[in-house]
């Protein structure tokens, strides 16, 4: 009887056991199923995009804006010889990093100016890279400038390869050609976009509540007289409708104004450009992270339609289930031209950026995947190379000097001797034929 009851208690007990299981397995179904339902929600709000099949998203070919191709065949003697000499001095990065070190995701936000509500192509005029990498815990963002001169391989609407301004990869062919034109100027390997224009980007940053940033009188005065003049004209508004006082301070910025402020390109040029594109980028990261729940939910239903990406379902799940993690990630700024690697030119009139590919290259690759900063190692060895230029220059003054002097003298004896001098000292230094 006892042995009875034991075993059923055991019997009871295995049921009481096989039922919590199951009821604990129903609920971790039932929150699986509530979060791939609420996952599933987000990533349809976006407008999404398969791997070389864009085309469908853009207008014709007519809205891609002329003047970025350098074009050889109408390019005066003067250009041709520039264009020689940038060849001569053109050094691409390198191909062949070692991208297995750091877990690192590479996720290019693209910004273009086209100026009208739709779908389109047109040249991206904000590049930013933003790298998560896992094993540092950082993110770093990476601003391109557009006026970068750059081989763009043929695709697209780019009937040749040849150098055009970084600007223009997307515009001709898309993310695909935008994602070869970095491998190949800067071994730079990614595949992943988010896009958004002028419309988008307001719209975003006014459902975030506007943010506060602190500007300089200077940056206002074009702000408010160019671009906020610009985009009221665009919204049928009065032209001077949220301009703002010409007094360095700081102000809270709606979705307009803030565009305004990432377009001022007259203080400071392209390079004063991308740094405040990286601040704005910096406080949007800041109001996001300090969002509740509820506003978080609003704001992503509210913004996710603006968003154009090649991100797949797999990915952005990843990417969500992290993002608490991710905002908690130390941000590094990035730059590319770094200073001292680039100087400025004109080629058909259109101003470009002649950069050192093969140094900008190993300074990206080194920060976001070595989290190592090798920018003085870097110029340091500018430095070296600039004082070997001059001592090379200076060795070929001294021998053109040098031989001056010698066809002087020479020319003098023959006076003097009433002969004339057979041969003339030559300024290149003597080749031996012989090995050794």
């Amino acid at each position: 009887m006892k042995s009875g009851k034991r075993s059923s208690k055991k019997s009871s007990l295995g049921k009481k056991i096989l039922y919590v299981f199951t009821s604990l397995l129903g609920v971790v179904v039932i929150l699986m199923s509530c979060a791939y339902g609420a996952f599933y929600h987000y990533y349809s709000r976006m407008n999404i995009v398969k791997d070389g099949d864009e085309d469908y998203l853009y207008v014709s070919d007519a809205e891609i804006r002329q003047g970025e191709d350098i074009d050889t065949t109408t390019m005066s003697e003067e250009d041709l010889k520039k264009l020689e000499e940038i060849e001569q001095s053109y050094k691409p990065g390198q191909i062949n990093y070692d991208y297995s070190k750091a877990d690192v995701t590479n996720i290019m936000i693209l910004g273009t100016d086209y100026r009208k509500r739709g779908r389109f192509r047109t040249n991206s005029d904000a590049m930013v890279m933003v790298s998560i990498n896992k094993t540092t815990k950082k993110i770093f963002i990476s601003s391109f400038l557009r006026d970068i001169l750059v081989d763009v391989p043929k695709g697209g609407n780019h009937k040749e390869a040849g150098k055009a301004k970084l600007n223009s990869a997307y515009g001709y062919g898309g993310s695909q050609l935008l994602f070869q034109t970095y491998k190949e100027n800067f071994g730079i390997e990614f595949d992943k976009f988010v896009h958004m224009d002028f419309f988008n980007f307001v719209d975003i940053v006014n459902s975030l509540g506007g943010i506060d940033m602190y500007l300089r009188a200077d940056e206002i005065k074009v702000m408010n007289e160019v671009y906020i003049f610009e985009m009221n004209k665009l919204y049928w508004l009065p032209h001077r409708q949220d301009w703002l006082p010409e007094k360095s301070g700081t102000y809270h910025l709606s979705g307009k104004q803030a565009l305004a402020y990432t377009r001022v390109r007259y203080v400071g040029g392209d390079f004063g450009r991308s740094e405040r594109q990286r601040k704005v980028i910096e406080e949007i990261f800041k109001k996001i992270k300090g969002m509740s729940v509820k506003k978080l939910n609003s704001f992503a239903e509210h913004c996710l339609r603006y968003v154009t990406t090649n991100v797949d379902q797999t990915e952005f799940m990843s990417l969500l289930a992290n993002a608490p993690e991710y905002l908690d990630y130390e941000r590094v700024n990035v730059r590319i031209p770094i200073d001292q690697t680039h100087h400025a030119d004109r080629l058909q009139g259109a101003y470009v950026l002649i950069i050192d590919l093969q140094k900008n290259a190993d300074y990206w690759y080194s920060m976001v995947y070595l989290d190592k900063d090798i920018s003085e190692d870097i110029y340091k060895k500018i430095k070296e190379e600039k004082k070997q230029e001059e001592d090379r220059k200076a060795a070929k003054e001294v021998s053109k000097k040098v031989a001056e002097d010698g066809n002087k003298l020479a020319q003098e004896m023959a006076q003097l001797f009433g002969v004339l001098p057979q041969t003339e000292v030559s300024s290149e230094p003597e080749v031996s034929s012989e090995a050794g």
